[in-house]
């Protein structure tokens, strides 16, 4: 879009809205804002289109607590949502451990929390701020290590997560746009200090984009090929879900169980898609592993040696593998509104302070003997949600020891086939 007067904008944002509308059921619709120009002006373009069409926002904000102004703003995108009459929530994020790619974790950890805040208030559609030098960043991250088709097909215009619809209005206007429709409107809004710091890679694509763009590799360039590239992963996706269906089957406690011998005759790139998939799913990662982790982890599979990755730990016998999940990488939380693991709803009207959810693990395994009368693999059995008071386990629904808990794999076999083609 080249018009960039503010009503102009408010016209392409509503066209992209009413496309959408058809995937939002009900009369809510979920933002997540962080205060930051694109954000910013999402709020303010999704509050005169629901007024225009009956729909009641709520915003989640998330405060990372990285930095020291990260609370401040927080409270200040909330009372600026009061302000415009909408309900706004502040889910704290407090569980980087220091290791790997920050931001990688805390995108991670943004969409986990705002996920299980959508599903507590009964949301089915959220809408992001991304826009197209998002996707034209995103692009050239993915090139620059070597990405494959699904990776350069960057970020479609809305996703479904596990039944909840991840929408981006904004994708095709540029920050620049959105800024001066801000401007425009006399609305302000904050600048991360880390979109300048240039330790981290997305920063340092956003400053080549100058030079690219004297080239003629522009936003909008860069774009139009990973739209291209969408086309071609949707093909591909089908096929391999065709593929997977007749290879692989679900747990009851979550992992995946993969039939190798027939998994081995298929092309490779159906076997790195059907293998990054099963990682994906089981780890809760958004991300696949990359080519060479993924490589090692296949020769493996094939030399009947039983190893981690990605969160995942793998057990095989040359014929059969189960990708269940590393019990290690599962994180506590007495947080019971919110997924454990990103996959685990867990129930029950009894009080729950000083209550935590975690993995059955060793310890909680050591209380149940006849645990091989379950048919299933032991690291599976250990990777099961449970419920701790301290050291003292109060409950372990998954193989039998309810005490009044119930527990729901929230991502299922239907899921886990539905979610290898990107809707």
């Amino acid at each position: 879009m080249k018009n960039n007067s503010s009503q102009d904008i408010l016209n392409h944002f509503t066209k992209k809205m009413n496309t959408f509308e058809m995937q939002i059921s009900g009369d809510k619709i979920g933002l997540s804002v962080s205060g930051g120009g694109d954000s910013t002006a999402l709020l303010y373009l999704t509050k005169e289109w629901a007024e225009r069409n009956k729909k009641t926002i709520f915003v989640a904000t998330v405060d990372h607590g990285l930095r020291e102004e990260s609370l401040k703003e927080s409270q200040t995108v909330k009372k600026t949502c009061e302000s415009l009459g909408i309900k706004c929530t502040i889910l704290k994020w407090t569980g980087w451990d220091k290791s790997g790619n920050l931001q990688d974790a805390a995108r991670s950890a943004r969409n986990r929390l705002i996920g299980s805040w959508a599903y507590s208030l009964g949301l089915n559609a959220i809408a992001t701020g991304h826009t197209v030098d998002d996707q034209a960043e995103t692009f050239l991250l993915r090139l620059a290590r070597g990405s494959g088709v699904d990776g350069l097909s960057g970020m479609a215009e809305s996703i479904n997560k596990d039944g909840i619809i991840w929408f981006r209005p904004l994708i095709e206007l540029q920050r620049t746009q959105l800024r001066e429709y801000l401007t425009m409107n006399k609305i302000s809004w904050f600048e991360d200090p880390s979109n300048k710091n240039m330790k981290f890679d997305r920063v340092k694509m956003r400053e080549a984009q100058g030079f690219l763009d004297s080239i003629g590799l522009t936003v909008g360039c860069l774009s139009e090929t990973a739209q291209r590239m969408s086309i071609a992963r949707n093909s591909l996706e089908l096929i391999t879900k065709e593929k997977i269906e007749s290879i692989t089957e679900v747990t009851k406690l979550g992992s995946v169980k993969l039939d190798l011998e027939t998994f081995n005759d298929l092309s490779v790139e159906l076997q790195n898609r059907i293998y990054s998939h099963v990682l994906k799913w089981v780890s809760g990662s958004i991300y696949r592993p990359r080519f060479k982790s993924l490589g090692e982890s296949m020769k493996n599979l094939s030399k009947a040696k039983s190893h981690t990755i990605s969160g995942c730990h793998i057990i095989t016998d040359g014929k059969k593998a189960e990708i269940c999940r590393e019990v290690s990488k599962i994180r506590c939380s007495n947080n019971f509104l919110e997924e454990f693991d990103g996959r685990w709803v867990l129930e029950s009207d009894i009080a729950k302070d000083q209550l935590i959810i975690g993995p059955l693990g060793e310890k909680g395994l050591s209380q149940f003997p006849t645990w091989r009368d379950l048919n299933m693999s032991r690291i599976s059995i250990l990777g099961s949600p449970a419920i701790w008071k301290d050291e003292l386990l109060i409950a372990a629904p998954m193989i039998g020891m309810n005490m009044g808990w119930k527990c729901i794999l929230k991502k299922d076999s239907q899921n886990f086939y539905s979610a290898i083609v990107t809707h």
